[in-house]
């Protein structure tokens, strides 16, 4: 027994520290936002502020909660490795939850950040990987954000939110980001960020004493890209459509008119797709089912009468219906890309068929390719009233 005890004790003093590192000589990295100029790399990276944010306010000061270091490179490996002249600590990656990329590194393309990151053993790879639109990546860590003492945690948060309750963003991790980039029969969609407001008034401390600040970080539409360049953006009703596509809906919201300047919203719950490809044909048949509720009605309807919720669900099905084709023609004939893996789904359906017409499959066939599109939405719910209540112009 006391040998046995004694073993115990030889586990957990030479085991349980083997990786130990001291906090206080660490870095650790919340978000990296990457730009490139005159071919030159520009990383910005936010580190938290541990003291700040493990001690009490009334001793540190007026500190901020987050330090960003600006360093540049003709690799990425050079610009990360500069910031050891900026900083007394060594950059730690493995809680980074967030890669920005600005807009035009991502038209150049973005497979070197993709070989960097993924070659870093200290990294999950669980992190998010997001498109700063119409801007930079360092203009974006850059705006304050009231809600969120972290930036990086504030643009988390609300692809979260989203995800659950509209439906525009793609929630997806880096390493299937780098998954969806190596198979070469589908190409990639990201979530994108803008700057909503004056980006001078965004860095200003000022802004996190207002109620309803100036200037925001918004999540926008997603960016579509053909290999790893970025080849444009899809509008919001695009990208929920494009959500129906890749079966990440959960929640969102259908609106159309009812009456001049009058509306009807309709939330949709857990759709889902399937796709039937025609054997050995270009043809593809979508089928789209889903459950929902009325959530709002602008116009004079009695909902109560089955024919009246009938109608409902046959506008609300149109709209899904229109709002999809409208999306594929976009992305597969105007962009040339495949995001929604058409090809990929050919493949694992019929592989002789697909090896025949992959060769010229982005500039031919895509474009090529007859879909069709047929939408189930079954109403179940109508709110706590059955009658629409009245105003004046009813």
């Amino acid at each position: 027994m006391k040998h046995k005890i004694i073993f115990i004790l030889l586990i957990f003093l030479f085991t349980g520290c083997y990786n130990y590192r001291e906090l206080n000589n660490l870095a650790i990295t919340s978000a990296v936002g990457i730009d490139k100029k005159d071919g030159k790399y520009y990383v910005t990276t936010q580190v938290i502020n541990t003291q700040k944010m493990g001690s009490d306010s009334t001793s540190i000061g007026s500190q901020s909660k987050f330090v960003l270091y600006e360093t540049s490179g003709d690799t990425l490996q050079e610009a990360f490795r500069q910031i050891v002249l900026e900083s007394p600590k060594r950059i730690y990656a493995n809680h980074l939850q967030l890669i920005i990329v600005g807009e035009e590194v991502a038209k150049e393309g973005v497979s070197q950040i993709f070989d960097f990151f993924m070659r870093n053993p200290e990294s999950r790879k669980q992190y998010q990987m997001i498109i700063a639109r119409d801007t930079t990546a360092n203009n974006i860590l850059k705006v304050l954000t009231p809600l969120e003492t972290l930036s990086s945690k504030n643009m988390l948060d609300s692809i979260q939110a989203d995800s659950k309750y509209l439906g525009v963003s793609e929630k997806i991790t880096f390493e299937d980001q780098v998954k969806t980039y190596l198979n070469n029969k589908i190409d990639m969609f990201a979530t994108t960020i803008i700057i909503e407001g004056n980006l001078e008034e965004g860095k200003n401390t000022d802004i996190l004493k207002e109620s309803n600040p100036s200037t925001k970080l918004k999540i926008n539409n997603l960016a579509v890209f053909r290999e790893d360049k970025l080849q444009g953006y899809l509008t919001e009703k695009e990208s929920i459509a494009a959500g129906f596509l890749n079966n990440t809906i959960t929640n969102t919201i259908i609106t159309f008119k009812c009456d001049e300047n009058k509306y009807i919203s309709t939330e949709i719950m857990n759709p889902k797709t399937d796709f039937e490809f025609e054997k050995d044909k270009l043809k593809v048949k979508i089928k789209v089912s889903a459950e929902g509720n009325i959530n709002e009605v602008d116009c004079d309807l009695k909902i109560s009468e089955p024919k009246v919720i009938s109608d409902i669900e046959r506008m609300t099905q149109e709209q899904i219906k229109q709002s999809i084709i409208e999306t594929i023609n976009k992305v597969n004939k105007e962009y040339k890309s495949d995001t929604f893996g058409f090809l990929d789904k050919i493949y694992k359906s019929n592989p002789k068929y697909s090896y025949k017409i992959q060769d010229n499959w982005f500039n031919e066939n895509l474009q090529k390719l007859d879909v069709q599109v047929d939408v189930n939405v079954s109403l179940k719910g109508k709110g706590n009233i059955i009658m629409v209540i009245p105003n004046e112009e009813n």
